[in-house]
């Protein structure tokens, strides 16, 4: 497969580690798609499409990846109330929230 974006650039595209992207395509390439998700086996049955702009791919990203970075910050923050709920008071963050929800 040519890659029309390095590794690195897939990986802040997508939200997944070079390691994982890299494991991926080599799965691709082996033609183990049953160990890939459905949306890089998207992302790279376009890549390998001949004539594709990386515009294409970019919007492909922008378009199932999108959420990723959000959904990573979200698990975050939902760890760090689990782990330090003794210490948080929980009526004044959920307060806050409906605060924040509610502008």
């Amino acid at each position: 497969m040519n890659l029309l974006f390095s590794i690195t650039e897939l990986s802040t595209m997508t939200g997944k580690t070079r390691p994982t992207l890299y494991k991926y395509v080599n799965a691709y390439e082996a033609g183990s798609l049953d160990e890939i998700p459905f949306s890089f086996i998207q992302l790279f049955n376009l890549i390998s499409k001949p004539n594709v702009k990386r515009k294409e791919v970019a919007d492909y990203c922008d378009a199932n990846f999108k959420s990723v970075d959000e959904d990573i910050k979200i698990t975050e923050i939902i760890s760090l109330i689990k782990n330090n709920k003794s210490k948080i008071d929980l009526d004044n963050l959920k307060k806050h929230i409906e605060e924040e929800i509610s502008k």
